[in-house]
């Protein structure tokens, strides 16, 4: 029995992302393709940490602190895979929705536990994998070793994970108890995921500033490490100096969190996986009921569907997210931006003023075409589109209301990026007329078209949400095609009609046809776009 759970978890490890329909299977087409695109992020990422790893052995080998360099590689090992696998294992493990129907079963519960760690596990093996690989393979090539050293990288290796694990449990048994206690979970969710993709382009920009701090203060580090984080220096100790004592000392700290941790687990297992939430439940009264015009209700339930899975809202809106960003930026390096702007503008033809506002136009709207919220809203309706088609509403008013949650959703933060973009350059009344509302036309635009794309090529047949702004036709050609737009009119002006017209002059072009294109797709819409819906 557990060799058929571990499968079935490694089937849904590895086949759902790539499965995009209930009904169709997994082509053999479609998983060499993915099996292609999978192997090529390995190659990339090894080849990023090897090169990491490259420029930080030299040194470190000869300021003597050689161990570091396993010390280093270890803290990567553990960061990289906590980060990778704590969401998973929280769900895996204590927020699977297959547990109440296995505990049902006459299924061991160990079994059930076992299949469950040995899936994240596998995860955190190959995040390892293209750490660790292309480090002892950079340290052999400046460093020869010998036969008992790779036995003991190889320890090292194969235990390292459990103490991660052991790690992710802890935590995601944390996560679990403070969402049991929260109503709203898809808020802390997407809060969570922000914090994460911050804290990437946060490390992104500061990587070089990092590493020569790493290779010029190796020592300060190294000390640091031996005092503080002790296990990490007797494991890199255990690997570079071959010490037996140190890899005892290593290998206790990593073995006896992972074993008493999966025995509280294995006692506790069917408590933590059917305990009810703790949030109180409010009772109904008479004046809690409340109603809403026809409109108003349309919209949110348009509202409450799409922000009910932060995975759809991570996809489809971090423009949203982005601009939002980049407008905060724009305030805090507000002096930085001037002078850049004003060692470029000797080299433009015509005055700086007119150069902003097309260039903050370009910045929004290029921004805002990272929102393809409209183009996934009919898909999302899956099996459930016949219920909005069974009540007695006009097509028009439903149409309407999937096209008001992209323009609401989005518009607030571009107008953010405008206030910010007036303030910091001290805009005129027109100028800044111009920069608020060429992105709001724009925004509109991209609401109608997605929608319309989406009217064309709907996915309903899918595994879940998140297949629809992934993987979905409508979702391809909505966001390739507004990009394409905003590619198209930055680099027309440069190209072809820079010496023709002024960027000002330019811009207001642009607005018109803008414009243009919002009536005739709206109008277009509201008659091929409702006998189409009417077909679903």
């Amino acid at each position: 029995m557990l060799k058929t759970l571990v499968k079935i978890r490694f089937q849904g490890l590895f086949l759902k992302s790539m499965m995009g329909s209930k009904k169709k299977k997994l082509s053999i087409g479609k998983m060499i393709l993915f099996s292609l695109l999978f192997i090529y992020l390995g190659i990339v990422l090894v080849a990023v940490f090897g090169y990491f790893f490259d420029l930080i052995i030299e040194p470190f080998i000869a300021s003597g602190y050689e161990w570091l360099y396993f010390g280093l590689m270890a803290l990567v090992v553990i960061l990289f895979c906590f980060l990778g696998s704590i969401f998973y294992t929280q769900q895996e493990i204590y927020g699977a929705k297959d547990n109440d129907l296995l505990l049902s079963m006459p299924i061991k519960t160990r079994d059930i536990l076992l299949s469950r760690i040995l899936v994240v596990l596998l995860l955190n093996y190959v995040y390892e994998a293209l750490i660790a690989l292309p480090a002892i393979i950079v340290y052999y090539l400046h460093q020869p070793f010998n036969g008992l050293q790779m036995l003991i990288f190889i320890i090292v290796f194969v235990t390292l994970p459990l103490f991660v694990l052991a790690l992710s449990c802890v935590f995601g048994w944390l996560i679990t108890m403070i969402l049991k206690k929260i109503p709203s979970k898809t808020f802390i969710t997407m809060v969570l995921s922000l914090g994460v993709l911050v804290a990437y382009f946060y490390l992104v920009n500061k990587m070089p500033e990092y590493l020569a701090s790493l290779i010029t203060n190796g020592e300060t580090i190294g000390e640091i490490v031996e005092s503080k984080l002790y296990p990490i220096y007797h494991l890199a100790k255990a690997i570079s100096d071959m010490n037996l004592f140190s890899l005892i000392v290593y290998l206790s700290t990593a073995l006896i969190p992972f074993v008493l941790v999966i025995y509280l687990l294995s006692l506790n297992f069917i408590k933590l996986t059917t305990s009810k939430s703790g949030v109180k439940k409010g009772k109904l009264k008479q004046t809690d009921i409340k109603t809403n015009g026809l409109k108003k209700s349309l919209f949110m339930r348009e509202l409450r569907h799409f922000t009910s899975n932060p995975m759809v809202m991570m996809n489809s809106a971090i423009g949203i997210a982005f601009t939002i960003f980049l407008a905060g930026a724009l305030i805090v390096k507000s002096n930085d931006v001037k002078i850049i702007v004003q060692s470029i503008s000797p080299l433009l033809q015509g005055t700086l003023s007119e150069w902003l506002v097309a260039g903050l136009c370009l910045v929004i709207i290029g921004v805002s075409s990272f929102n393809y919220i409209s183009a996934s809203l009919i898909s999302l309706e899956g099996n459930r589109l016949w219920i909005i088609k069974s009540l007695p509403l006009k097509t028009k008013d439903i149409l309407d209301s999937k096209l008001l949650l992209h323009i609401v959703l989005c518009i607030p933060p571009a107008i953010i990026f405008s206030l910010a973009g007036i303030y910091v350059f001290s805009l005129d009344i027109v100028d800044a007329l111009i920069v608020i509302l060429v992105p709001v036309i724009f925004i509109v635009f991209e609401a109608i078209f997605g929608l319309l794309i989406n009217l064309w090529k709907p996915k309903f047949d899918w595994v879940n949400e998140t297949i629809v702004v992934k993987q979905s036709m409508a979702v391809m050609i909505a966001m390739l095609g507004t990009m394409a737009f905003v590619v198209l009119v930055a680099g027309g002006y440069i190209l072809l009609f820079n010496e023709f017209i002024s960027a000002i002059n330019y811009t207001y072009l642009i607005a018109v046809i803008l414009i243009v294109l919002d009536i005739f797709g709206y109008y277009l819409l509201n008659t091929w776009g409702a006998k189409q819906f009417a077909k679903f």
